[in-house]
């Protein structure tokens, strides 16, 4: 009966021996697999460039669009310039070079084409009434004047630009004009003034006055061209 103990305790003592052996043993490979680290997976080439078979490509997809939203974010960006002006281009009808309206931040408008060939009744130039123009102004700024070479180019540059005005308001529509005076002291010397024109006989004209002042001559001409 002893013997018989004796042999089954042995028996017992020894299957848990084989227990604590095997424990140990998985105890040591989970230790070693934590410290080995996550399994990695190697990848080749083409996967790493299309960016299969990681979450680093996700991250790095975040990072640059992290780095995108940055950049567009800066002021004065040249991205952001150009789709402001993209949208002012949208919102004033796509006419950033044809201004048409008030120079003041007035809407702008764009103008269809009239297709004219020629003036309207009343709006063609006429020579008689830009010769009386000329003639007032001329008289009006130059009457019981002494000529002084310092003071008469900037008079005579003023009279050509209140000469195109007043052409231009006495009813003139789509003519392109061109005005000029020329002042020179009268010393009985002779004068040749001539001038040359490429245009339409039918609608474009010139018209000249001479003025004579107490010692200098003043000659004031504009030129009109019908401008379709």
């Amino acid at each position: 009966m002893d013997g018989k103990l004796s042999a089954d305790l042995l028996k017992v003592h020894n299957a848990n021996i084989q227990n604590e052996n095997t424990k140990g043993k998985s105890t040591i490979a989970s230790s070693a697999s934590n410290m080995s680290g996550p399994t990695t997976t190697k990848l080749s080439m083409k996967d790493r460039v299309m960016g299969v078979g990681g979450g680093g490509s996700q991250d790095r997809s975040d990072k640059h669009s992290e780095s995108s939203s940055k950049i567009s974010g800066v002021p004065g960006n040249r991205f952001a310039r150009i789709r402001t002006k993209l949208r002012l281009h949208t919102l004033l009808g796509g006419a950033l070079s044809k201004r048409s309206g008030s120079e003041k931040g007035g809407p702008t408008r764009v103008l269809e084409n009239t297709y004219k060939l020629g003036p309207e009744d009343g709006t063609k130039f006429n020579q008689q009434k830009a010769e009386q123009i000329i003639h007032n102004v001329l008289n009006m700024y130059l009457k019981d004047r002494v000529y002084d070479e310092k003071k008469f180019p900037q008079l005579c540059k003023t009279l050509s630009d209140l000469i195109k005005e007043r052409v231009k308001l006495s009813g003139l529509r789509r003519y392109k004009v061109v005005a000029y005076v020329m002042v020179f002291e009268n010393k009985t010397q002779g004068v040749h003034y001539t001038s040359r024109s490429l245009w339409e006989t039918n609608l474009d004209n010139f018209a000249t006055v001479k003025y004579n002042g107490s010692d200098f001559i003043a000659i004031g001409t504009i030129f009109a061209t019908y401008y379709e």
